[in-house]
């Protein structure tokens, strides 16, 4: 059994130019994929073609179409997604990746004085974010107590480690 397609009715000269210089200079690849789309459709591809060409779901290729007929060019474009505001602004992000700089073996110590200057707390995982957008980063710095240490008792447990493991092979 075939699936009724359907097709953009009658779009005029204006339409198609308009359609044809977004596909052709559009920044968004989505946008000229969109337009391409309707192109295609107003031409008689069908959506099952359409939908193989740019690797999408029939029912997306539908939808595009749908809001065509409903927005126009306006459809073509992305709509605005959910999400939060961002907590910092441009200048106190610069704040964070100086404080960062400053203090590269700690972000706690990072996150604690970027609270006493700006007011303003985020999570361990934005300022990481905010750190690697910026082409930085931290690691953990290994601390060593080999320069502590007391090298005669040091010297003394290594002779008594050696005399231990000699009375185990013995059997004693």
């Amino acid at each position: 059994m075939k699936v009724a397609t359907k097709f953009v009715s009658g779009l005029d000269s204006d339409h198609r130019t308009q359609l044809q210089y977004l596909m052709d200079t559009n920044d968004s690849r989505r946008v000229r994929m969109r337009a391409h789309s309707i192109l295609l459709s107003s031409s008689g591809t069908t959506i099952e073609e359409i939908a193989q060409i740019y690797q999408v779901h029939r029912d997306t290729v539908s939808s595009w179409i749908d809001r065509w007929e409903a927005l126009g060019v306006d459809s073509l474009s992305d709509q605005p997604r959910s999400g939060g505001p961002k907590k910092l602004n441009e200048q106190e992000q610069e704040l964070v990746q100086d404080l960062i700089r400053a203090h590269p073996q700690s972000p706690k110590m990072a996150l604690a004085q970027l609270a006493e200057k700006t007011g303003k707390t985020i999570s361990h995982s934005t300022l990481k974010r905010i750190v690697k957008s910026a082409g930085l980063s931290w690691k953990r710095v290994r601390k060593s107590t080999k320069s502590k240490r007391d090298n005669q008792a040091f010297e003394a447990a290594e002779k008594d480690i050696k005399t231990f493991k000699k009375n185990i092979t013995a059997g004693k």
